[in-house]
C-alpha cells in the first residue's frame, strides 16, 4: 500500500462491510454474534491487521495468547470482565487495550462497531 487510506467515522475504508464469522462458535456464552466486518491493512507475515467489526449483542470467552488487540469503539457498547472479576464498559469514543495473554469476558451489551488493531507474534516453525 503505497497512498493513505481514509477510514471515516463509521469505521468504512475502501469497502463496506461485509457479513463475516470471527467469533468462535465455541467460545460463545449467550447471543448469537450476527457479524459485519472489513480487513483494511494485514501485514506480509500476518503479525498486524487493522480492520472494522461490528456484532449484534452477544456473550464469549477472548483471549489472545500470542498478541494485543487495540480498539476504539464507534457505537454501540461492550462489557469487559477481567480475570479479577472487574468490569469495565466501553461506548462510542471510547478505547481499550487486551494485552497479551489476558482472558476475559467479552460482552456485546449493544450492538457494536469498532476499529481494531491486533498485533500478534509470529513464531518460527
Amino acid at each position: 500500500m503505497s497512498k493513505i487510506m481514509k477510514i471515516d467515522r463509521n469505521g468504512v475504508g475502501l469497502r463496506e462491510l461485509e457479513k463475516c464469522s470471527v467469533v468462535p462458535v465455541e467460545a460463545i456464552l449467550s447471543g448469537f454474534a450476527d457479524e459485519m466486518g472489513d480487513v483494511h491493512f494485514e501485514s506480509a507475515d500476518g503479525s498486524i491487521v487493522v480492520g472494522t467489526w461490528q456484532s449484534t449483542p452477544y456473550a464469549e470467552m477472548l483471549s489472545y495468547p500470542d498478541g494485543v488487540e487495540y480498539s476504539v469503539i464507534l457505537s454501540g457498547k461492550v462489557a469487559i470482565t477481567s480475570p479479577d472479576g472487574s468490569v469495565e464498559t466501553f461506548q462510542a469514543g471510547e478505547s481499550y487495550l487486551l494485552p497479551k495473554g489476558v482472558e476475559v469476558r467479552f460482552e456485546v451489551l449493544e450492538t457494536m462497531r469498532k476499529v481494531y488493531v491486533l498485533h500478534t507474534a509470529k513464531t518460527d516453525g
